[in-house]
């Protein structure tokens, strides 16, 4: 005799519970969840049921959370390395999404020039720095858009670095800035990685957001710089303007194709989505985008290396760190973690020093360009004397 059991119905995902739970409700959930295992002793292979039924952690956060901590890579620190930033303030034009210290190039010419003198000072300085404390240079990192700047200017900032061993990569935040001319020098430097900030590839989303260029300028870009042999990095965003689920699949195949190592998923709620106003509806509409996109790109292979979470208080959304074949950004994670020196040089750079394995110091450069430029002198002292 046979029985035809009823199949088990699935229990609907109530979106309208933080999907983090409270105990977790952090910027650096993967740090909280490593303390966990070692205060209580759990193996790894419980990690989800433990994480679901015991702290009310939405399941999908519960996978995502054991895949990152199975596949971050292993950080040895040593007090002699350090990570440098260099932070270059300038584009041609001021993008509507931008949400870094731009400043349009052709209507600063007037205070430009100085800034560029003041960057170089800098640099030399913090060569000097770490030549004085036996520091050894792992990763360089340049945001904001150095390859705004003209050929001559770059060839003259990375003559000022030198360092040998060492990691470099940049960012590009529109594709007409790429060409042969500065890829070749970027080459001759031996930059590794060149992370492209294109937050989608659906045109009518980047005219809304006043980005001056369309899909195909993002691949002709791409094309040259895989062809002079870079690794690539993607940035896109969860919950861009009237892009709903059937957009985002198409982003992320799109990115998925063309190889990149890294593809790096950020959500930001009040500047890029369509509502301003953190209403119920636009949040689960949010919470239920990221879940896909994490779900989508564990399926192509991509596996999670950092995961840092924004918006805590309206609704805990969380940027990812994707990569393949052990391609993991590791500055991206020591970033994150500050468990390392860094040392930032240019407008709003970064500067932390650790203090113990779990506690550490910090301060920023000024934001403000005329700041920055007229108070240089001030702002090399101050470094010197911090990292002493």
């Amino acid at each position: 005799m046979r029985f035809n059991l009823p199949k088990a119905k699935e229990t609907p995902k109530n979106y309208k519970i933080i999907p983090w739970s409270e105990e977790f409700r952090c910027e650096f959930p993967v740090e909280k969840v490593k303390k966990l295992l070692k205060d209580e002793k759990i193996p790894l292979d419980r990690l989800i049921n433990k994480l679901n039924f015991d702290y009310n952690m939405d399941r999908d956060k519960c996978i995502l959370i054991k895949s990152a901590l199975e596949n971050e890579p292993v950080l040895v620190n040593n007090d002699q390395e350090v990570n440098l930033t260099i932070n270059i303030p300038f584009c041609v034009w001021r993008c509507f999404n931008c949400t870094n210290v731009m400043y349009d190039k052709t209507k600063n010419q007037d205070i430009y020039p100085y800034f560029f003198d003041a960057l170089l000072k800098e640099l030399e300085s913090t060569k000097k720095l770490i030549n004085d404390k036996f520091f050894m240079v792992k990763n360089i990192a340049f945001t904001g858009n150095i390859m705004a700047l003209e050929e001559d200017k770059i060839e003259k900032i990375f003559n000022a670095l030198n360092y040998t061993f060492c990691n470099i990569s940049i960012e590009v935040g529109a594709p007409e800035f790429v060409s042969e001319e500065k890829l070749k020098i970027l080459k001759k430097y031996n930059v590794s990685r060149i992370i492209i900030n294109a937050l989608t590839f659906n045109t009518q989303t980047l005219r809304k957001l006043c980005r001056r260029f369309e899909f195909k300028d993002l691949y002709e870009a791409y094309k040259l710089i895989v062809g002079y042999g870079f690794e690539t990095s993607f940035e896109l965003v969860v919950g861009l303007i009237d892009e709903n689920q059937l957009k985002l699949e198409r982003n992320l195949e799109l990115a998925c194709e063309l190889g990149a190592s890294n593809i790096d998923l950020y959500s930001s709620h009040c500047r890029y989505i369509d509502e301003p106003n953190k209403s119920s509806k636009n949040i689960i509409e949010q919470r239920k985008l990221l879940d896909f996109a994490n779900n989508y790109m564990l399926k192509k292979g991509y596996v999670p290396y950092f995961i840092y979470c924004s918006e805590i208080d309206g609704g805990c959304f969380e940027n990812v760190g994707w990569a393949i074949n052990n391609m993991a950004n590791k500055f991206y994670i020591e970033k994150t973690q500050k468990n390392t020196i860094l040392i930032g040089c240019g407008t709003n750079a970064l500067n932390i020093k650790l203090k113990t394995n779990t506690e550490s110091e910090q301060f920023k450069n000024p934001y403000n360009i005329s700041q920055y430029v007229f108070g240089i002198d001030e702002i090399i002292q101050k470094k010197r004397d911090f990292f002493n």
